[in-house]
């Protein structure tokens, strides 16, 4: 069997030779004058390990390639690993590379989490070695509360979502030019947010055939199920978690009821209740599923009240729950759901007499009413208008926004002897903003 200090030497050697091919680059931003430890997680295959390459590209354009170490944990010639084994790799490292003992070292560790112990390492050479330190894996084992627990306020954490449309047209190569939105392109864009809305956002599904992306989508459902939940929570009624999972996903961007829904559970599958709320709380944490729930000032008003469910990407819910023409609205909603947690927003939704799809907080106050509807009309504009309104009032709102497919005025109304903005806007132009 090989020397371990010597495969480290073999892969470091053989990541400073290599020449990256053209990466389609990603918007997220990591700061680099951090002291801090740099964890980016997120569902598998949403691009955390390409993202590293873009990092690594620039980097390598202002340091010497040799002070930069990327190394994948996967890496079957590194296999088996044990905490003992980490210990040589800094060592096999400076071995290489004695003169960089002293200037700072940028080390770049993928899926580390499958080593058990990981965090006792990278904290040893946190506080010991000049060396910043980026951390990657998908969220089944390197969860934002797991890290905070392991690392000790020595990180700061980033989430990595399937791509955002604008990185989506980046992607087929779509430049957007100053005034876009006026050029012949828009139809193009127009086009392909009909693709993104219903296929989704992971990078590999987006380049892939269309006759393929559903096939790369349910084997990415299949692996989340068997891999990210039940391995890793040691799941033993996987009937009831694929029963569960399928009835989130299929009624998205709704409320869910954990009462209603159990109540409803036949009996030959019905676990006991709290196994409904263990296998729940794995969905969320591996963020498959997200639950939104209704703003109140009151905890026990937010707790005892249905939430909102939604999904990661549509076209990962779309594998086992393709109805298209019946589901329109909510893709379109469960869209503006996912844009608002990548752009790192406070969401929830607004409830009493009417509903509204949409407020989002900033610091203590909301700042922002939002309806998603596929178009305006005379069957429900009165319901569209008056949940905004109900919620551009109770939270002393001077504006309301409604997205809707393809659909772009102003209106101004006037209540109360207040004058409200109501901006109604496609959703493909508000993605872009």
């Amino acid at each position: 069997m090989p020397n371990k200090k010597e495969v480290f030497k073999l892969v470091i050697k053989e990541f400073h030779e290599l020449k990256f091919s053209k990466i389609k680059e990603r918007d997220l931003l990591l700061p680099q004058n951090t002291n801090k430890i740099i964890t980016v997680s997120g569902p598998r295959r949403s691009g955390k390990t390409y993202y590293f390459y873009q990092t690594i590209q620039k980097l390598r354009k202002k340091i010497e390639h040799s002070r930069i170490v990327y190394l994948n944990f996967e890496d079957d010639r590194l296999l088996p690993l044990n905490l003992k084994d980490l210990n040589n790799l800094i060592e096999a490292y400076f071995e290489l590379y004695p003169e960089n003992k002293t200037k700072q070292v940028y080390c770049f560790f993928d899926e580390i989490q499958n080593i058990d112990g990981w965090e006792l390492f990278i904290r040893r050479i946190y506080d010991k070695e000049k060396i910043k330190i980026f951390i990657t894996g998908s969220s089944s084992k390197l969860l934002s509360k797991e890290i905070a627990t392991s690392l000790r306020g020595r990180t700061l954490n980033y989430q990595m979502f399937p791509l955002s449309f604008k990185e989506f047209l980046r992607f087929k190569n779509v430049k957007l030019e100053k005034n876009f939105v006026y050029s012949k392109i828009r139809f193009q864009i127009k086009k392909l947010f009909e693709e993104y809305l219903v296929f989704g956002g992971f990078p590999e599904v987006v380049l892939e055939k269309d006759d393929l992306k559903l096939s790369v989508l349910k084997n990415y459902y299949d692996l989340i199920i068997y891999r990210d939940l039940v391995e890793r929570f040691a799941i033993r009624n996987t009937i009831f978690l694929k029963s569960l999972t399928k009835y989130l996903l299929t009624n998205f961007s709704a409320t869910f009821s954990i009462n209603a829904y159990y109540q409803g559970l036949e009996k030959p599958l019905k676990p006991a209740k709290e196994t409904v709320l263990e296998y729940l709380s794995y969905l969320q944490e591996i963020e498959l599923i997200f639950l939104a729930p209704i703003f109140s000032y009151s905890l026990k008003t937010q707790q005892v009240n249905p939430k909102k469910n939604y999904a990661i990407d549509n076209g990962l819910r779309n594998t086992i729950a393709f109805q298209f023409s019946q589901d329109y609205g909510r893709l379109l909603e469960n869209l503006i759901f996912i844009e608002l947690k990548r752009r790192n927003k406070e969401i929830y939704y607004h409830k009493q007499k009417n509903e509204c799809d949409f407020v989002v907080k900033d610091n203590l106050k909301i700042s922002q009413a939002i309806q998603v509807t596929q178009e305006l009309n005379k069957k429900n504009k009165e319901r569209e208008f008056n949940g905004l309104i109900e919620a551009i009032q109770e939270y002393k709102l001077k504006d309301g926004l409604i997205l809707t497919k393809d659909q772009e005025k102003e209106i101004i109304k006037k209540i109360g002897g207040q004058k409200i903005k109501i901006q109604v806007m496609p959703i493909w132009k508000w993605l872009l903003q």
